[in-house]
């Protein structure tokens, strides 16, 4: 039965709780639980909330795949707006064009130089709010920091629980999930509207023929400002129970494969090893 994709962290959040969902490396890698991903997605989604972000308006998400670029994208959902992703290679007068076109109320930044970026369209779209991942020095600039959104978030939850729960349930497979640009090579980037049931179809169809499951670990490192890995690195990690890990950057690929040691599953009525499961040699 077709589902929407908050319905399907919640339902995957209430199975895996105790499992990790998110591996990153700060200093080591250490793991984030579904239970604690799922409590950072409420926290945000009551923030959104008290913030009057209403369905169908547009969040940006400007940043490098990382766990809170999953809980910004579900809490966004969550609440019916859109999540409007930005690749962070993009340039300020790029994504002025983007934010002149779907005149987003929010934008949520990794990292002190993304933060910037949107700082410094903010004149062509004087409603946006800003959002950083990342701790900063007090007063340093016009931001409002993660781990402080999550606290007010977490003061306001009980308040804003049913209607949480009416925003949520109300969300239909057909609604707009997200709103990706294209790379604008032939003029103009354009928005293209992607429903719950555009990326999760896709997840099923990917789901009959590469048997992922709970004990796989999925390495990302492609950007999930784009839909091949939004979709195949993200909602169907989240749809088979996968854990998925996050490379530092391209150049690190190799030390984090040894690090982390991602599965690797062979396809259907292709050569199989071992049950058909690869794994980093030790």
């Amino acid at each position: 039965m077709p589902e929407t994709i908050p319905a399907l962290f919640t339902r995957q959040a209430a199975v895996y709780g105790p499992r990790p969902l998110f591996f990153v490396k700060r200093g080591t890698y250490h793991s984030i639980t579904w239970e604690q991903a799922q409590q950072d997605v409420r926290a945000l989604s009551a923030f959104l909330l008290e913030s009057r972000v209403g369905a169908g308006d547009r969040v940006l998400i400007l940043s490098e795949n990382r766990p809170e670029w999953g809980v910004a994208d579900l809490a966004i959902q969550s609440v019916g707006a859109w999540t409007v992703p930005i690749y962070p290679s993009l340039t300020v007068p790029d994504i002025e064009v983007i934010c002149r076109d779907c005149q987003p109320v929010l934008g949520i930044a990794s990292s002190p130089e993304q933060a910037k970026k949107l700082l410094d369209v903010r004149p062509a779209v004087s409603s946006l709010r800003v959002i950083i991942m990342e701790p900063t020095a007090p007063g340093s600039m016009d931001l409002l920091e993660w781990q402080r959104v999550l606290e007010q978030g977490r003061e306001v939850l009980e308040k804003h629980r049913a209607a949480l729960e009416q925003r949520r349930s109300s969300i239909q497979p057909d609604d707009t999930a997200t709103l990706i640009y294209t790379s604008g090579t032939t003029g103009e980037p354009k928005g293209v509207m992607l429903s719950h049931q555009n990326l999760l179809s896709n997840v099923s169809a990917c789901l009959e023929v590469i048997p992922l499951t709970h004990d796989d670990l999925h390495l990302s490192f492609l950007p999930l400002s784009h839909v091949f890995e939004r979709m195949a690195g993200w909602y169907l990690m989240l749809a088979a129970g996968t854990s998925v890990a996050y490379a530092e950057n391209m150049e690190t690929i190799p030390q984090n494969m040894l690090e982390v040691r991602p599965t690797l599953r062979d396809q259907p009525m292709s050569r199989r090893l071992d049950g058909g499961i690869w794994r980093m040699p030790s």
